[in-house]
């Protein structure tokens, strides 16, 4: 049980930012298996982001944009959804992590796709030298 608790403590202060002193001080009072399974929470890991509408794509009908970003850590992150390189109003869903301990975040927004208008998701993240912009394709 206390392992467990160690683990959430941990998983709470690495939200916090605070996670460098937690694992400093976890580590010191954990059995050596269980201090390799928290090491994974010091990986580095980029994010990776698909961008899709809910529906299929019909000029002039409304949709929802959604941007997708997984696989990521730390949790600090920014995501924006862009249209003609604009930032759009947008809803993002709560921080979630995986069995791995990489998170992932949904956000979303209503927009109604035209013939003209580019739209696309901006990923900002400590593991990326620039911000990652990746293009709605309406055909996928």
């Amino acid at each position: 049980m206390a392992p467990l608790v160690a683990l959430v403590l941990l998983g709470l202060l690495s939200l916090s930012g605070l996670d460098a002193v937690a694992q400093d001080f976890l580590f010191g009072s954990l059995p050596g298996s269980f201090c390799d399974e928290l090491s994974l929470l010091s990986v580095l890991s980029p994010p990776k982001v698909q961008v899709y509408s809910r529906h299929p794509a019909e000029n002039g009908k409304p949709n929802y944009l959604n941007c997708y970003v997984s696989g990521f850590h730390p949790p600090q992150i920014e995501i924006d959804l862009l249209k003609n390189g604009e930032k759009m109003n947008a809803e993002q869903s709560d921080l979630s992590f995986s069995k791995d301990w990489s998170f992932y975040l949904l956000v979303h927004t209503e927009f109604t796709p035209n013939a003209v208008d580019q739209y696309s998701c901006r990923v900002k993240h400590v593991t990326l030298d620039k911000p990652k912009i990746v293009k709605w394709d309406r055909d996928h």
